[in-house]
């Protein structure tokens, strides 16, 4: 499926103001990024980088003082190959490849050791592995409730547990949590996503089974075939699309996924 990715920014800037942003799609995530372009204001002078723990795409600038107009664009090709196995088992952790064991870990958002005793109640019984994380998938559709304004840029896994409500993000972080819980590496993920009501940055999460990573939207709100990766990391604390030190407002974005080929979304 190729995909056009329209994405645009608006800032109103008070003081100098640095900026780091997470905006473009992942080169090779099983996709081919090109035609991309970053329109900054006249006189910014980007610095783009990828980092060393996750191979996430960054541009870096300083901002000064007045309206900052954003603009991302790119033509994406996903190649995703759908699997059909219904059984992946779990793996044995002295296998699993170095880069791997980060995700087993909790993190800021998804504290997974305190979700251990439910998570082995509710989901220990299922065949482990690739049975456990679609039942986990499962659970959380059916008993989290996507709700705009219940949360925050602090709600952690255990807060959307308890409340069961939140959006993309919560979904994310509570689907991590509990794999993670049953030893399974996880990790969640910024994307853009086709077919997505409203258009907006989206969340979903991926787990390590049978040496590749596996992803899973616990939202159902948009199709496996028409998300865009954009970073990954142990939760959203690694990826936030826009992070600024100084004083600038945000004021707008605008998100318009498109496709531009006649491949059906699954």
């Amino acid at each position: 499926m190729r995909l056009s990715i329209d994405c645009r920014l608006r800032y109103e800037v008070r003081t100098p103001t640095s900026f780091i942003l997470a905006i473009q799609a992942a080169d090779g995530a099983d996709q081919t990024v090109d035609d991309e372009t970053i329109l900054l204001p006249p006189g910014v002078a980007a610095d783009f980088f990828v980092d060393a723990f996750a191979g996430n795409r960054f541009v870096r600038f300083v901002a000064q003082p007045g309206p900052l107009d954003i603009v991302y664009t790119a033509q994406v090709d996903r190649r995703g190959i759908v699997d059909q196995r219904g059984f992946i088992g779990g793996a044995v952790i002295n296998d699993l490849p170095v880069s791997v064991l980060p995700y087993l870990n909790p993190s800021r958002y998804c504290p997974s050791d305190r979700l251990t005793p439910f998570a082995r109640q509710t989901f220990g019984a299922r065949p482990q592995g690739l049975g456990q994380v679609q039942a986990i998938a499962d659970w959380i559709a059916a008993s989290i409730t996507y709700q705009a304004g219940v949360s925050s840029d602090v709600t952690s896994a255990i807060d959307t547990l308890v409340d069961r409500a939140g959006v993309c993000r919560d979904f994310a972080h509570i689907g991590v949590a509990l794999c993670r819980a049953l030893d399974i590496p996880a990790r969640f993920v910024s994307c853009y996503a086709f077919d997505l009501s409203p258009p907006d940055f989206h969340a979903v999460f991926q787990v390590y089974l049978d040496g590749a990573w596996r992803t899973f939207d616990a939202t159902r709100r948009a199709p496996l075939a028409g998300l865009v990766p954009i970073g990954f990391g142990r939760d959203a604390a690694d990826v936030p699309f826009a992070a600024s030190f100084g004083d600038a407002r945000f004021e707008a974005k605008s998100i318009l996924v498109t496709r531009v080929d006649n491949t059906p979304a699954s």
